[in-house]
């Protein structure tokens, strides 16, 4: 029994194996273009292809009878005859000698050696094969009833006619491709200096970002052009002129103008770039564990393990630290980057909302960088001090956001307060009264910005975090007839000369034999231990080596380890 033919077109091998974009596809989508005049996805151009190759085979087998006869093994061919291959994309050829052949398996049948148009070499088939054959019955590819459609097909093999696609366009300089889409070189409209100079003004007029369809209301092009060709040129225009930069306002991208947008949007604030960044696997105790979750330090979240924070889906609590105070940020964590529905880009522009006054204020977000910028003003006014504990709820409105805190009778209490001196961070004891609610074991007062400024440590500046612990730690401990420092304070105060997340701190804490746990997250120094080291869990655990009486002893475990807890 013969076995039934296939086009070609309607293999995986095909589309899989063999495909390979051409000059003939992208001279197709070359006219495609020219008469559509409009940039187009890949996704479009590569559907297109896959249906030209669909309807070129299709427009093959029509031609068939004036070309010659397809090949068929069981069939007989003369010197001098035309055969049409469909394996050789319906090449046509001539026969050109006739022998015979033999073999045990098929039997006696004939050789045919054919010449190939557009080769130079002749090749050998065989003919009158008596038994089955993959190509008997090929006649029936016309009639072929079950083929599947090109929507089905693209859906099958698309992925990788898309790839070889792009491939080919990539490697031609007739195709432009930007902002998602491809276009005729030819066809893109001069974009003038006069045109950027237009746009350029019409932004600083208005005091915002202005959407393509927004500055084509000034910014003209020959009326014949078609709107999303003066889209795409004028995208490109103002992509590559540095005095613009794309942006989103919420619903759909935008421009801006470079200039008007903020240092501490365009370039991360060096106070919030980690010295130490945590790893993963760090050794912590289940206490110190628990307040890297109440930290909620966007410097430890890890791949999808982030450290947690408390709220619902749609509000985040957030604790202040001093870089952020400083730069007028807000962290945004995991949790809070969950609150949206899309990131629209790199850096966007968002409202934030005093629920108690309705006070609009015009910020920014940068999740890449995992911060929010435009609150300065904001703490300065209601004094918010480091510790301060704030709420970030979902607004209304696209891209607003309800800023607050828990507002109280302000009561006057002894604090932490930082100053610098000497070149060092100095810590004492000062009566504060703030009207917010805060976490007192991160709440730390500071007299002038500007001195403490001078001892901030940058990350190519930063000495070992040890060393950094050994200066901060007694500063802090003096403050305690004990010689007391909390971890969570420990990680506030060195947040204030350098940027680390607390999961870095917290396991030089748990390593050290110098530094041991005495209960209710206080720790004490011994200076005379501070060449030892715990190597394994065991002894972090055991604290090995402590002269404490008081020593609190419990398991550590493997920081944003799979089996923790």
């Amino acid at each position: 029994m013969a076995v039934r033919p296939t086009r070609r077109t309607q293999t995986a091998e095909y589309w899989l194996e063999e495909f390979a974009a051409n000059g003939e596809d992208l001279e197709h989508l070359y006219e495609w273009l020219v008469e559509e005049s409009e940039p187009r996805t890949i996704e479009q151009l590569s559907f297109l292809v896959l249906e030209h190759r669909c309807n070129r085979e299709e427009e093959a087998l029509l031609k068939q009878g004036d070309r010659g006869v397809i090949y068929q093994p069981q069939d007989e061919y003369e010197v001098g005859q035309r055969i049409v291959f469909p394996a050789f994309d319906y090449a046509t050829a001539e026969v050109v000698a006739v022998r015979d052949g033999n073999n045990p398996r098929y039997g006696p049948f004939r050789v045919i050696k054919v010449q190939l148009e557009n080769e130079s070499t002749s090749r050998e088939f065989a003919a009158g094969l008596l038994s089955d054959h993959a190509l008997q019955g090929s006649a029936a590819l016309l009639e072929d009833t079950d083929l599947l459609s090109v929507d089905q097909l693209y859906a099958l093999y698309g992925q990788n006619v898309r790839e070889q696609v792009q491939d080919a366009l990539s490697h031609n300089d007739d195709f432009v491709h930007f902002a998602g889409r491809w276009y005729l070189r030819g066809l893109i409209p001069q974009v003038t200096p006069f045109h950027l100079n237009i746009a350029e003004a019409m932004i600083y007029e208005r005091a915002q970002p202005l959407t393509l369809s927004e500055l084509l209301e000034e910014v003209e092009f020959p009326p014949e052009t078609k709107a999303s060709a003066q889209e795409y040129a004028l995208s490109h225009g103002l992509n590559h002129d540095s005095r613009f930069a794309e942006i989103s306002t919420g619903s759909q991208s935008a421009w801006y103008l470079s200039a008007l947008i903020p240092g501490g949007v365009r370039d991360t604030p060096t106070r919030l770039v980690p010295a130490y960044r945590t790893q993963g696997g760090e050794w912590l105790n289940r206490e110190l564990n628990e307040f890297v979750a109440e930290l909620g330090d966007e410097a430890d979240e890890l791949d999808g393990k982030p450290a947690a924070a408390s709220g619902s889906t749609d509000s985040v609590e957030i604790l202040l630290t001093y870089p952020h105070r400083r730069e007028g940020t807000l962290p945004l964590t995991s949790r809070a980057l969950g609150m949206l529905s899309e990131k629209p880009a790199d850096r966007f522009m968002v409202t934030f909302l005093d629920p108690l006054n309705r006070e609009k204020i015009s910020g920014w977000m940068v999740p890449s960088e995992r911060y929010a910028w435009g609150l300065a003003e904001w703490y300065h006014r209601h004094d918010l001090p480091v510790g301060a504990l704030l709420e970030l709820r979902l607004g209304d409105d696209p891209f607003t956001f309800l800023v607050s805190y828990e507002r109280g009778r302000r009561r006057s209490e002894w604090i932490r307060e930082a100053a610098a001196s000497g070149g060092q961070l100095n810590f004492s004891m000062q009566r504060r009264a703030y009207g917010c609610r805060y976490d007192k074991s991160v709440l730390i007062a500071e007299t002038s910005v500007d001195a403490l400024d001078d001892l901030w440590t940058t990350v190519e500046d930063a000495e070992s975090l040890f060393e950094h612990l050994v200066m901060i730690f007694p500063e802090l401990a003096k403050l305690s007839g004990q010689g007391l420092v909390h971890a969570k304070t420990l990680y506030s105060a060195v947040n204030m000369t350098l940027r680390c997340g607390a999961v870095p701190i917290f396991a030089e804490l748990t390593r050290r034999a110098c530094f041991d746990p005495v209960g209710d997250g206080n720790w004490v120094y011994d200076g005379l231990l501070g060449h030892v080291t715990y190597k394994t869990p065991e002894d972090m655990s055991e604290r090995t080596r402590s002269n404490r009486h008081d020593l609190i002893v419990d398991r550590v475990y493997q920081y944003a380890a799979s089996d923790e807890g």
